[in-house]
């Protein structure tokens, strides 16, 4: 009949021990690091919102500005046309009713778009490729409607939201990092899945 070495139990009762601390600290850390991520993530998505906000701003002013320098330039050239139409009908001596019809008949032209700002989530996804898109700006500068930019860029593979849609989508993106459903960074395509653009910013389907 053997005796057990009462020492001997005794270190291998405190080496059990030692390990299930181990293995507890280690899952501690574990926890620590996945949390510590987390608060990463939402920072840079907190980050990310605030850049964008304020450069949504900046092109909303400048928007502000180009429209009433438009409006102010539009004033003085009609000033303009009046008084040149006034003198020439004078000259004329034409009637006051004819006077009156030139006058108040106004420049057939399609008055320039202002102050639709957008934000462009690429294919490279949130937050990589992200980015504040002046759509009036670009369709002033290509003489095009406002929507044959948005459908050029919803054709190359790009998501449009509006200010208050993003900062709903950057809401949910938030909240799903925080219950560990979610991690950035995230493609166009669970972008698309967690929320998706206005109707009038999603692009046309494709035929065929």
């Amino acid at each position: 009949m053997t005796t057990k070495d009462p020492n001997l139990e005794d270190l291998r009762r405190r080496a059990r021990e030692l390990a299930s601390a181990v293995q507890s600290l280690t899952t501690l850390f574990e926890e620590g690091a996945i949390l510590l991520s987390r608060g990463d993530q939402v920072a840079r998505l907190k980050a990310l919102r605030s850049a964008v906000g304020k450069r949504v701003e900046r092109a909303r002013s400048g928007e502000m500005a180009a429209s009433t320098g438009h409006s102010l330039a539009s004033a003085a050239d009609s000033l303009f046309r009046l008084g040149a139409g006034l003198i020439t009908m004078t000259q004329e001596n034409r009637t006051m009713q004819a006077i009156s019809q030139q006058l108040l008949a106004r420049p057939t032209g399609k008055e320039p778009p202002f102050g639709t700002v957008l934000i462009r989530v690429g294919p490279g996804g949130v937050p990589e490729d992200v980015d504040v898109i002046n759509i009036s700006s670009l369709a002033r500068e290509s003489k095009r409607d406002e929507r044959e930019v948005m459908d050029g860029l919803l054709g190359c593979g790009n998501l449009l939201f509006t200010a208050k849609v993003f900062s709903s989508l950057i809401d949910r993106l938030t909240d799903g990092i925080l219950k560990g459903v979610l991690s950035l960074p995230l493609s166009l395509k669970k972008v698309s899945q967690i929320q998706r653009p206005p109707l009038l910013l999603l692009s046309p389907k494709k035929e065929g």
